[in-house]
């Protein structure tokens, strides 16, 4: 990465050349340190300003149901993608997402597979694609990871568990939710689905609304009137 490049440089460069000017190891070198971390976090950022720019107009063609263009301007912003930690994974979380949501799956599982993992929609949608291929171990696979990145996230733990129970394993689907019972006590969504396979019924999953909605694994209950919520860039993503 560039910035990361940028910073390292500028560490080395301030803690030698104190150094030679007879400063203390002591000072020099977290000295060095803490001005190659102030140049991260500025060079950062500036490229956060202008990824924010790129999304503010992917977010306005994204409302206007222009999702070919909204993904040109993604792809536009992939020239950052060398400029700083975790951009090139974000946007291509991102233009994967909107390649799932027009249907278009061969387009969306290049982009996903290069996503970011801690995007969790965009990591389930890549599972979804492999569910509705039948793929069912990468399906799994993917999943896992999900969990493994996003422990806290409850939509993660129901999907998975929905998918093993579409697929006529419902005993594994029971121990993923109560495995996220575990890790987000308490939540009733979660509990509600595990109730229901306890007792040999279908999963409830429209509780978790238009999150739910966007994998597009059950027919809506009325038409989706924007794009999926989760279509955004993540400032903390950067920095992680």
């Amino acid at each position: 990465m560039i910035n990361l490049s940028w910073s390292i440089g500028l560490t080395l460069v301030i803690a030698i050349g104190l150094m030679f000017l007879d400063v203390h190891l002591a000072i020099a070198i977290p000295l060095g340190l803490l001005v190659g971390l102030v140049a991260f976090v500025l060079l950062g950022r500036k490229v956060q300003e202008q990824l924010e720019g790129i999304m503010a107009v992917v977010q306005k063609d994204i409302q206007a149901q222009k999702f070919d263009r909204a993904i040109d301007t993604l792809k536009d912003g992939l020239r950052f993608k060398n400029r700083h930690l975790f951009v090139a994974s974000q946007l291509n979380s991102q233009i994967g997402m909107l390649y799932y949501v027009k249907k278009d799956h061969d387009s969306a599982l290049p982009y996903l597979k290069k996503g970011f993992l801690k995007h969790y929609i965009g990591t389930c949608m890549m599972a979804c694609v492999y569910y509705k291929r039948k793929e069912y171990d990468k399906m799994k696979q993917t999943m896992d990871d999900a969990v493994k990145a996003n422990r806290k996230e409850s939509i993660v733990y129901s999907l998975y568990a929905y998918l093993l129970n579409q697929i006529k394993d419902r005993e594994s689907a029971i121990k993923i939710l109560q495995k996220g019972l575990k890790k987000v006590p308490n939540d009733d969504k979660m509990n509600a689905n595990l109730i229901l396979l306890q007792n040999q019924k279908k999963m409830k999953m429209k509780a978790y609304g238009d999150i739910w909605l966007q994998f597009m694994l059950e027919r809506p209950p009325r038409i989706m009137q924007g794009p999926p919520q989760h279509v955004r860039y993540s400032k903390k993503a950067m920095f992680r």
